[in-house]
């Protein structure tokens, strides 16, 4: 009897707490293994649309890529992606891996900046990424 009392006192509430811990927890469970990093980058605005700017680098042995996602969000949050792009310039520049991601102010406007190591001879570059708008960026390699 005492079994049953500790077992509804104690167990149960915990197995509730946890089944309702999250609402996301399924959408972590399906991201790809090759997903290396995700990062807010800043928002964007559209009329009446409105969201964040993410950027997403997927890792293998042979390199990295980068992404641009543009997410709207609603009332409550997150609502839909509305656009996704590589980061082409990128890519046919080399082979590369992120060393670091940060937000710079460059001529006046804040900037995406990726410091990238070449896999063939380890040296550096950096990628200055400016968001036009939705679905539309400009990169210059540095």
């Amino acid at each position: 009897m005492r079994w049953l009392v500790f077992s509804i006192l104690c167990v149960l509430p915990t197995l509730l707490i946890a089944k309702q811990e999250s609402k996301t927890i399924d959408d972590v469970y399906k991201l790809s293994p090759y997903i290396y990093d995700v990062k807010g980058m800043g928002n964007w605005k559209v009329g009446s649309r409105a969201g964040q700017v993410r950027l997403v680098i997927t890792r293998t042995n042979k390199r990295d890529e980068m992404f641009l996602q543009w997410v709207q969000w609603n009332d409550k949050g997150p609502e839909l992606i509305r656009s996704t792009v590589a980061i082409k310039e990128i890519q046919l520049a080399g082979r590369f891996k992120v060393d670091y991601i940060r937000r710079e102010t460059i001529d006046g406007r804040r900037q995406i900046v990726l410091g990238l190591e070449n896999l063939h001879d380890k040296s550096t570059s950096r990628a200055i990424i400016h968001v036009q708008d939705i679905g539309l960026y400009s990169c210059r390699i540095e």
